[in-house]
């Protein structure tokens, strides 16, 4: 007995309106949750690409030259410029250490978009069992909120470390210039 054509479109409809029926409200559900964490990702994503390290690798870079030159040169018995050193060093270390984060951030970033991809493509596929999504799923909202947070960390980082060196590269300098119009190169 031979199928007719139609038959066949029908039942291959039928197969597909079957299949299709079976995504539960729970799985929506869960495809939803997920769907949140990516969109708050991408969100923080925006803000970590916002953080200028040119910038601050230039200022770093910089500093860093001062300071080596400082501590070769500088012999100040009287300790008159000690506190200016002092937090400029510390601003220093501050940038060196918002770079190691952002480098960090950035890897933690792609890693928690690969995971949250596969574990959506799993409740899709309907690989992932209700015990197993809640604990890769209370896994990723902790990664997630530790983004966020990191994110909001380096920001302020940036902002504060920027504007002390803006304010205190020229003090520094001035120091500089002090020592070396003695003799120090």
């Amino acid at each position: 007995m031979k199928i007719s054509f139609a038959t066949k479109l029908l039942l291959v409809g039928a197969i597909i309106t079957v299949f299709s029926a079976c995504k539960s409200k729970k799985t929506e559900q869960m495809l939803a949750q997920i769907d949140q964490l990516v969109v708050q990702v991408d969100s923080s994503h925006k803000e970590f690409l916002s953080i200028d390290t040119a910038a601050l690798t230039e200022a770093k870079t910089y500093a860093k030259q001062q300071l080596d030159y400082l501590q070769r040169f500088n012999t100040d018995t009287t300790y008159k410029n000690a506190r200016y050193i002092d937090v400029y060093n510390s601003n220093f270390k501050l940038m060196r250490k918002l770079l190691k984060g952002y480098n960090r951030l950035g890897e933690e970033i792609e890693f928690s978009k690969n995971q949250l991809n596969h574990l959506s493509n799993d409740i899709k596929n309907g690989f992932a069992a209700d015990s197993s999504y809640s604990k890769y799923f209370a896994g990723e909202t902790r990664a997630v909120s530790k983004i966020i947070t990191t994110t909001s960390t380096l920001q302020q980082w940036e902002a504060r470390s920027i504007k002390r060196y803006n304010g205190m590269v020229l003090p520094i300098d001035s120091v500089v210039t002090e020592l070396q119009s003695r003799g120090l190169r």
